[in-house]
C-alpha cells in the first residue's frame, strides 16, 4: 500500500507548485488552504511563516530531482554482481546525470542557489537537504567500495556532494541553451568521476554532424 501524503507534504507540493508556474510572489497562503484543504494555522504551524514555507518549497525543489536519481542508482547497485555490473550501472546513470533531458532540473538547481546566496535561512534549507542526499546517496557507493568494485581511498558521502556539484556545473555552459560544445563538456565530466571511482570510462562516440559556435559579427 503507498503511503498517503501528509498534511505537511501536501502543503509543500502546493508551494512547490506554486513556484514552478509563477515564482516565489505566487505563494499565496489562502490559495494553498484551499489546493490542500488546511488552515493557515497548520501551515504557520509545520512552517512557522510564508518565507518558511518558501525556503523549504525551494529546498524541495533543489533537491527532487537528486532524490529520485539516486534512489534508482542504489536499486541498480544493490543488484549488481560484479564490478563488470556495477561499471555498467554507473556508465548508465552518467549518461542519465548528464542528458539533454535534464537541463530544466538543472536550471532549478542554479535558480534556487542563486536566491539562496543573500538568504541564509534559505541556504540552510538547502545545506540540510543536501546534507541527507549525501547520506543516503553516498550508501551504494560505500557498498560498491566494500565489494571492491570502486576505489575505498575516497569519502563515500563527499563524492556525493562532488558530483552534485558536476552536475550544477553543467548548467553554467547550458545559460544560453545548448552549448555546441556540450558533448565535449560531458565526456571531460565522465572521464573524471571514472577516475575518482576507479573503473573504465565509457566508450567514447565522436559527435556526428557537430556544429561549431558562429563568430559575432563585429
Amino acid at each position: 500500500m503507498l503511503n498517503k501524503q501528509t498534511t505537511q507534504d501536501r502543503v509543500l507540493a502546493s508551494a512547490v507548485k506554486a513556484i514552478n508556474k509563477g515564482g516565489e510572489a505566487a505563494v499565496h497562503i489562502r490559495q494553498i488552504c484551499a489546493d490542500t484543504k488546511t488552515t493557515a494555522p497548520s501551515i504557520y504551524h509545520f512552517f512557522g511563516s510564508r518565507e518558511g514555507l518558501i525556503e523549504a518549497a525551494q529546498a524541495a525543489r533543489f533537491i527532487q530531482g537528486q532524490r529520485k536519481i539516486s534512489i534508482d542508482f542504489a536499486d541498480s547497485v544493490y543488484e549488481c554482481k560484479s564490478k563488470s555490473d556495477f561499471t555498467a550501472v554507473a556508465h548508465r546513470f552518467l549518461d542519465q546525470m548528464f542528458s539533454i533531458e535534464r537541463q530544466s532540473i538543472r536550471a532549478v538547481r542554479i535558480n534556487v542557489l542563486g536566491s539562496a546566496q543573500s538568504r541564509k535561512g534559505l541556504a540552510k534549507a538547502i545545506a540540510k537537504s543536501q546534507l541527507i542526499a549525501n547520506k543516503v546517496g553516498g550508501e551504494p557507493i560505500r557498498y560498491a567500495q566494500e565489494k571492491g568494485w570502486v576505489r575505498p581511498d575516497f569519502n563515500s558521502e563527499m563524492y556525493l556532494a562532488w558530483i552534485t556539484g558536476m552536475v550544477n556545473a553543467q548548467g553554467l555552459i547550458e545559460l544560453d541553451g545548448v552549448h555546441p560544445d556540450r558533448e565535449d563538456w560531458v565526456l571531460i565530466a565522465k572521464r573524471s568521476v571514472c577516475l575518482v571511482l576507479g573503473i573504465p570510462e565509457p566508450k567514447y562516440v565522436k559527435p556526428k554532424n557537430k556544429t561549431k559556435r558562429k563568430p559575432k559579427q563585429m
